[in-house]
Order: C-alpha cells, then sequence, then structure tokens
C-alpha cells in the first residue's frame, strides 16, 4: 500500500524515513515527495565496450553543474544523483518515479532502478538514469526538481542486509560497478 502526505510526514517525524541532509515539508506531494538534482553528473565516456559477465570499470566525465552550465541534448544518457537523500525502516520500500512535467519533455529520470529499501545503514543519495528521449536541449541546474519518491508499506520488514557502498558517498552518484555473475 503506498502512502499518503499524512503518512509519510508522520513517518519523517518518527524518523521512519529519514531525508537529508536539508528537507523541507513543503516537497511533500499528495502520494510522494518531490527530489532535487545534486551538483555532480556523469556523462560516459564514448565507445567503450560492456561484457556483464566480466567485471568493468567504466569511464565517465564528472561535471559540477552548480559551477558550469549543462545541457543534455536529444538522444543523450547521463547519471546524477540526488540532493536528498533517504533512509528507511526495514517495513518501508521507496519507489523512485518521474515527474509528469519533466516526463512531457521527454526527459527520463529512471530507467529500471526505482525501488530503495531499508537495508542501508546511513542514508544514500538515489541513482538517476537520465535519457532524453525528446526533441529538445534540456538544461539541467543544481537542485531543479526533478524526481519524485514514493513510499509503500511492506507486509512484513526486509531481514536481508544489504552492502553498504553509500555510506561514503552521500549526494554522489555511484558508477555501476559490473560484477561476474556467481552461480
Amino acid at each position: 500500500m503506498f502512502l499518503s502526505h499524512t503518512t509519510i510526514e508522520k513517518n519523517i517525524n518518527d524518523r521512519k524515513i529519514i531525508i537529508g541532509p536539508q528537507f523541507n515539508k513543503k516537497n511533500i506531494r499528495p502520494v510522494g515527495i518531490r527530489l532535487h538534482l545534486a551538483r555532480e553528473i556523469l556523462i560516459p565516456e564514448h565507445h567503450q565496450t560492456v561484457n556483464l559477465t566480466q567485471p568493468t570499470e567504466l569511464r565517465y566525465t564528472t561535471i559540477d553543474i552548480e559551477k558550469n552550465e549543462f545541457y543534455i541534448e536529444p538522444g543523450n544518457f547521463i547519471l546524477a544523483a540526488t540532493y536528498e537523500t533517504i533512509q528507511t525502516t526495514p517495513d518501508i520500500v521507496a519507489v523512485l518515479d518521474g515527474r509528469s512535467t519533466i516526463a512531457r519533455l521527454g526527459l527520463t529520470t529512471h530507467i529500471t532502478a526505482s525501488i530503495i529499501d531499508g537495508t542501508y545503514g546511513a542514508p544514500h543519495a538515489p541513482t538517476l538514469e537520465i535519457k532524453n528521449m525528446g526533441p529538445f536541449r534540456i538544461r539541467l541546474n543544481y537542485l531543479d526538481p526533478i524526481a519524485m519518491l514514493l513510499f509503500a508499506q511492506l507486509t512484513e520488514p526486509i531481514t536481508q542486509k544489504q552492502q553498504d557502498q553509500y555510506t561514503k558517498t552521500p549526494n554522489k552518484v555511484t558508477p555501476p560497478l559490473l560484477y561476474k555473475y556467481e552461480q
């Protein structure tokens, strides 16, 4: 069951949902919270080959969009993070979603990685997989309202533990690391 604004605000007050570093309650929407763009984006370097069954370290160019103008051209893809960091208790899951205003421009904010569960030991910034699928050249700015986060109550708390890769990089996008599949 998705949580309403009233339940989200109660869970924030009760610290079952922790949002940092500075969260303004005006960003609570009817069924979620509005998320903003962090300052760094990663632009994948072209002409790299990826083998999904081999460990791969990919190369990216980092741009600080607070200091440098950045436009995402039609057809381009970047990685970014949200300004907000999120942590939930194991009985609440968050679902990353786009905003309709942004989607109508042809800009997607996530491709498939939309679930943020309560297994992390520290707040972390969700990674955004941004693709410009529309015809417009779009300027991205630090703190642009870029996405939404919905919350759902689980029937039982999660008991599995997640590898805590996010404790060292709040508000920064984490490049993908591909590991060999173990059977």
